[in-house]
């Protein structure tokens, strides 16, 4: 049977055997873990709250372990949720139940949408009960009317690096936003408001050109107030930011300012965070690596509002921000970008397509809405969408998903990057 179709099965099932017992962002904190003799205990760790994806409830306990039974084939970590009393008592089963709060929001939401019941309802589990499935949006800040996806792997596949860059209503430029992902270390690093980034050719250090601006207004010019909050924001001077700045939008007296900044992949995160290392200099619009990964190239202002616009030069300098003698001579060493789908109001993104991304151990699959992923015999469900790459052992996977609940209006979809675990 197509996994698709046997998960499609499965949520009908749900919809036909469940009574009318749910609730939503409800606890069932007094409830038992488990449901008759017959049901497996949830576990025997440390109780952590949670939020869960709420398919069925059921006044008996044979159609709900039936049902948990059923979702647990198909690759859902399922279990069962007893509540109520003894002339009342009410099975409930649930999937996804996760820390990560954006997970059980993204499962229930592509659920709903395929008229499944679903409810997001609050929980506590065991420990190792949890799965360990998180979620990062790949851009949390800015979104335009539409967005261009791309993506950049390391030679040995280990790492990852994926933009969203949207764009605004008159083609004018709006700060992009990115996740860098190592599955040698575990470590995720996601930035919003960046004109730029780029790795390294030996992919031991990310460039950055982070973004700053004024808020578009009709009017003559900028505040005074507006121009030292610039300077507060990259800690430079106000006269350096004034002559650093640049036009935002062709349509108002916006404007920007860009300012390289460096991760040093090389070192060892602290307390699992990467050190941003900020540059005390402007430029950045885009930014760049020289052939031998030693020199920062640091492009300049671009000539025209527009977001796609390059930088007319570039300078190099060292890892200090100190200009070195290549001058404005050097171009920025070649990175293999990979362009992904546009997310536009007015495109449709195809979630029914069936394709394979083969990850060491693991196959990571897409079909009929859902990503899952199969090592040896056994299949998991990691959530919806289609994905769309993945490193080399497939802990890390960049995925378009449903945008629901609308977190950009009017978009079809949202870009994410799944962390599986080890």
């Amino acid at each position: 049977m197509p996994r698709a179709f046997a998960l499609a099965l499965l949520l009908a099932v749900a919809a036909a055997s469940a009574c009318t017992v749910s609730e939503r962002s409800s606890s069932d904190s007094t409830g038992a873990a488990s449901a008759g003799p017959a049901a497996r205990p949830v576990s025997t760790g440390t109780p952590v709250a949670v939020l869960a994806v709420q398919l069925g409830a059921f006044s008996d306990t044979t159609n709900a372990i039936r049902l948990r039974d059923s979702l647990s084939r198909a690759g859902w970590s399922a279990y069962i949720r007893a509540s109520g009393g003894k002339e009342s008592p009410a099975y409930r089963v649930r999937v996804a139940a996760s820390r990560d709060t954006t997970l059980p929001r993204l499962v229930a939401a592509a659920f709903l949408a395929a008229h499944r019941d679903a409810a997001v309802v609050k929980d506590d589990v065991r420990d190792d009960s949890l799965g360990n499935t998180i979620v990062t949006p790949v851009n949390a800040g800015t979104h335009g009317m539409a967005a261009s996806v791309r993506w950049a792997v390391a030679p040995d596949r280990t790492a990852l690096l994926v933009v969203e860059d949207p764009v605004g209503v008159e083609a004018e430029p709006l700060p992009n936003g990115f996740v860098f992902a190592d599955e040698r270390d575990g470590v995720l690093v996601q930035r919003d408001s960046i004109w730029d980034v780029e790795p390294s050719p030996d992919w031991r250090r990310l460039a950055i050109g982070l973004a700053f601006t004024t808020t578009p207004r009709e009017r003559a010019a900028i505040t005074a107030a507006e121009w030292a909050a610039l300077a507060r924001e990259t800690g430079l001077s106000a006269d350096s930011v004034r002559k650093a700045a640049f036009p935002g939008s062709g349509m108002s007296a916006a404007l920007a300012v860009a300012q390289p900044a460096t991760y040093d992949l090389r070192v060892a995160p602290v307390n699992g965070a990467r050190t941003m290392v900020v540059l005390p200099m402007a430029g950045g619009w885009r930014v760049g690596w020289s052939g031998n990964s030693d020199a920062l190239l640091v492009g300049l202002n671009p000539v025209r509002a527009a977001d796609a616009e390059p930088s007319p030069s570039f300078v190099a300098v060292d890892l200090r921000g100190q200009r070195l003698a290549a001058g404005e001579s050097e171009a920025p060493a070649p990175v293999a970008w990979t362009s992904g789908p546009t997310l536009d109001v007015s495109i449709l993104v195809d979630f029914t397509s069936r394709h394979t991304i083969a990850a060491g151990a693991r196959s990571i699959d897409s079909a009929g809405g859902w990503i899952t992923t199969t090592t040896g015999k056994t299949v998991r469900v990691v959530g919806p969408g289609t994905a769309l790459v993945a490193t080399a052992n497939g802990r890390f996977v960049a995925a378009l998903v449903p945008n629901a609940p609308a977190k950009t209006p009017g978009q079809p979809a949202r870009l994410v990057v799944y962390d599986l675990g080890r």
